[in-house]
């Protein structure tokens, strides 16, 4: 029997994988082992698995019971205790929720009909209609209502028939479903495009980790992973919060890792870390894709 088919084991490796994204070295500019950016370290990432765990806990529950998926009061419940716990009071794992609350909903799915967890990518595409579902029945009131405790007005920066989190007619914000949210909003945010298209890059992570024979080189594996990710597509926090040209010079940049030494690399890494430049949003489809792997490797 697959351990990780224990609800209390698969919570514990969605708590803990944003951890071990953040621990992975090598990774540019993001928080990375003991290399911190903007108000971040990697204490605060320590703390981050105690409180994402509760919310995780209640969507497994709702899983294996078979109610209905709902993404927004998890992450409402999430922002309220980061902000107020004495060694995090900022956002450190908003976007990884947005990911790992539905792919922890989908392998609780799974494992009530006794699928094998080691198949990610047909989990995925078998289980999803249960998040589609929930997201379109689903008023977007606890998301904004989230957004605005983690202060993260950026991100609720939306165009046409999408309230912006800034819109002061909050009965707004639950006259369009979550679902309306986030495919309006996919093209200029990377985590709502993986949740709407069927987390695309977060399986070629799982995919690109699963090539590995055991878990020695795990964290350098993952710094990779982000690299490579970070060359492949542009990073839409770093351009809602800074504009394209930023994020467009972290995507070459990330390109240069091939072809430049450790000690090039490391001044290119020091150099974004000064222009406060995080790339965020690729970060949290690494840790959701370690989080599959993870869960894989228990098996």
């Amino acid at each position: 029997m697959c351990e990780a088919s224990t609800p209390e084991v698969l919570v514990d490796v969605f708590s803990v994988s944003i951890l071990i994204e953040a621990l992975a070295p090598s990774k540019l500019s993001t928080v990375s082992g003991y290399r911190g950016v903007k108000d971040l370290n990697i204490v605060h990432f320590a703390y981050t698995p105690h409180v994402i765990r509760p919310p995780l806990e209640r969507i497994v529950v709702d899983s294996l019971e078979g109610r209905e998926f709902t993404l927004g009061r998890h992450l409402r419940e999430y922002a309220l205790q980061a902000l107020k716990h004495p060694l995090i009071r900022t956002n450190t794992a908003f976007g990884y929720l947005m990911l790992a609350i539905p792919l922890a909903y989908i392998l609780g799915r799974a494992t009530v009909f006794g699928d094998d967890l080691k198949s990610a990518r047909t989990l995925v595409d078998k289980y999803s209609p249960y998040v589609v579902e929930g997201l379109r029945k689903e008023g977007s009131g606890d998301f904004y209502s989230a957004l605005k405790i983690a202060s993260m007005r950026h991100i609720g920066n939306y165009f046409g028939s999408i309230p912006s989190v800034t819109e002061v007619d909050e009965e707004l914000f639950n006259k369009v479903t979550l679902w309306d949210v986030l495919r309006d909003s996919m093209n200029i945010d990377l985590v709502s495009h993986e949740i709407v298209t069927g987390f695309k890059r977060v399986l070629e992570v799982y995919e690109y980790l699963s090539l590995m024979e055991g878990l020695e080189d795990l964290l350098i594996r993952v710094g990779s992973a982000h690299t490579k990710l970070l060359g492949e597509y542009i990073d839409t926090l770093v351009l809602k919060s800074r504009g394209l040209n930023a994020a467009l010079t972290l995507k070459h940049l990330s390109n240069l890792r091939m072809v430049v030494s450790d000690e090039t690399w490391a001044v290119i890494d020091t150099y974004v870390r000064e222009q406060k430049l995080n790339p965020g949003s690729i970060s949290d489809i690494v840790a959701a894709g370690v989080a599959l792997y993870q869960v894989r490797g228990l098996c």
